[in-house]
């Protein structure tokens, strides 16, 4: 599981450097260029885990598949999966070209913040069917086991991001559209390593696609629906976090980069678990993949407390390197421990979660987060951060609230999980 993790790991830490690295440098550039993107950044996320969904539903069906002994069937999951993915990812890249502006206005943005806000997303739109054919190439390489794929692709993106945003933001003097036009950039190049990369380490036999089509969909919608309707979510408290006023909204951006750095720490053991146990459903052997998520549980609490520990130990001298101002500061730091304790009932959340993944029950799995979304986290930020005046404080009390919940609906779907029938060689 470690082999595995590692790889994993690297990537996710390297990916979100590229989130981290947009936001330090536009606080450097001006404080509307940093409330846009703080604004904008939610709003593209919704569009790439939508995206990010369906590429769930080809790293199960491979995992499965390749547990099976089956390559044929793995070369036709990656081969369908990859066109239908970036042709998913262009219509949802026009949505979001087309909604950045209403949307922008609901969330609560400034006049000031509206226009760059706007060019950001549309910039972006161009991003998102490149973005998508790169999740499905890493989790059909991670299906079989070759989680490399993952990390090297990060590395590649953040080696073509940071200069290109350094040049585009400051000496171009574009802003928060250089940061846009960066990440596009790098976005494409990911996209053509992967591409060649995956060429070499997947299985290229020819077979029918339909059937494959069909059983994508049924794993993939609930977990596009769940990733898109949960960041669609994150925009709102976001929004949220705008009405409290502007050093609020900087602040709880802060505290998400530092809780994102947590989270890819534990989706990466996360993901683990989902692979292992495929691969044992795919095999026939249940029994193993109950054992892979309780390894994988172990591995999640011990991935969750050492970044903890280590931004706690990190203190106020973490938060220098986002921003300059001392009253956002001391606002982020104040709510950093809670926020950090919200995130501790994810480990058996995730855990349960990967294991339903891994025998293709991401139904369950939506429907836990869709009820922990609508009747705690939403209308509790909004009671308890707007209505009573509790700030930060109360969106993550909010977020305790549902991660409590989501461990443990999760947990109650595990428990009644049947075995999955092998996928029988071709």
């Amino acid at each position: 599981m470690w082999a595995l993790t590692l790889p994993l790991l690297v990537a996710g830490l390297t990916q979100i450097i590229v989130n981290i690295v947009d936001t330090a440098l536009l606080a450097r550039y001006d404080t509307t260029a940093l409330g846009a993107f703080a604004l904008a950044a939610p709003v593209y996320l919704v569009a790439l885990v939508v995206v990010r969904g369906w590429a769930t539903a080809v790293q199960i069906t491979v995992a499965q598949a390749h547990g099976a002994g089956n390559p044929a069937a793995v070369a036709r999951i990656v081969r369908v999966g990859l066109a239908t993915s970036f042709l998913a990812g262009m219509a949802i890249g026009a949505v979001l070209a087309m909604v950045a502006e209403p949307v922008l206005t609901v969330l609560g943005a400034s006049a000031e913040l509206i226009g760059p806000g706007v060019a950001y997303l549309r910039v972006l739109a161009f991003a998102v069917p490149f973005a998508a054919a790169s999740f499905t190439l890493q989790s059909a390489c991670s299906g079989v086991g070759v989680t490399r794929a993952s990390m090297w692709h990060a590395l590649v993106v953040n080696l073509v991001n940071l200069p290109l945003g350094l040049w585009l933001i400051f000496s171009a003097g574009l802003g928060v559209t250089g940061a846009a036009l960066a990440t596009l950039a790098a976005t494409t190049a990911g996209t053509a390593f992967l591409l060649v990369y995956g060429r070499a380490r997947l299985p290229r036999v020819p077979g029918d696609g339909a059937p494959v089509a069909g059983k994508l969909w049924k794993i993939g919608w609930p977990e596009m629906s769940a990733m898109g309707l949960g960041y669609l979510n994150e925009a709102l408290i976001t929004g949220f976090a705008a009405r409290m006023g502007t050093p609020d909204l900087a602040a709880y951006r802060i505290v998400d980069n530092l809780l994102l750095v947590v989270f890819t720490v534990m989706a990466s053991a996360s993901a683990s678990i989902a692979i292992l146990a495929g691969h044992e459903v795919g095999a026939g052997s249940s029994e193993q993949a109950v054992r892979w998520r309780s390894i994988g549980t172990r591995l999640l609490l011990i991935v969750y407390v050492v970044p903890s520990a280590l931004v706690l130990i990190g203190g106020t001298a973490l938060l220098t390197l986002f921003t300059g101002d001392g009253a956002v500061a001391a606002l982020a730091w104040s709510v950093v421990p809670l926020a950090l304790l919200s995130l501790a009932p994810m480990v058996p959340a995730m855990a349960f979660g990967s294991f339903l993944r891994a025998h293709g029950d991401t139904r369950s799995v939506m429907i836990a987060n869709v009820a922990g979304d609508y009747l705690l986290l939403i209308p509790l930020s909004w009671l308890l951060g707007l209505a009573l005046g509790l700030g930060l404080t109360g969106i993550y009390v909010a977020w305790t609230a549902f991660t409590v919940a989501l461990a443990a609906l999760l947990w109650a779907r595990a428990r009644r999980t049947a075995p999955v029938s092998p996928v029988r060689p071709a």
